[in-house]
């Protein structure tokens, strides 16, 4: 497996690092090769670590388009 740099896990689409998460906890199970476990665990956490921050994101934006959303028919129905 290769590392990945953190600029491109940062612009890396959702469903490749969905695989890439997929990928890396398939081989920390289904392989018992010591040497390799500590690179595959540290780029495992990269990898979800980028999920976790675009979940916060994902959540923040709806929360924003909710309020923005609900102050707009608010200064519509005050028009009227």
């Amino acid at each position: 497996m290769k590392k990945f740099h953190t600029d491109r896990i940062a612009v890396m689409p959702d469903d490749e690092l969905n695989s890439n998460v997929s990928k890396i906890k398939n081989q920390l199970t289904y392989r018992n090769q010591k040497d390799n476990r500590e690179n595959l665990e540290i780029e495992l956490c990269y990898l979800q670590r980028e999920v976790f921050i675009r979940s916060l994101r994902k959540k923040a934006h709806e929360d924003f388009l909710k309020a923005k959303g609900f102050r707009r028919r608010e200064q519509s129905e005050k028009r009227k």
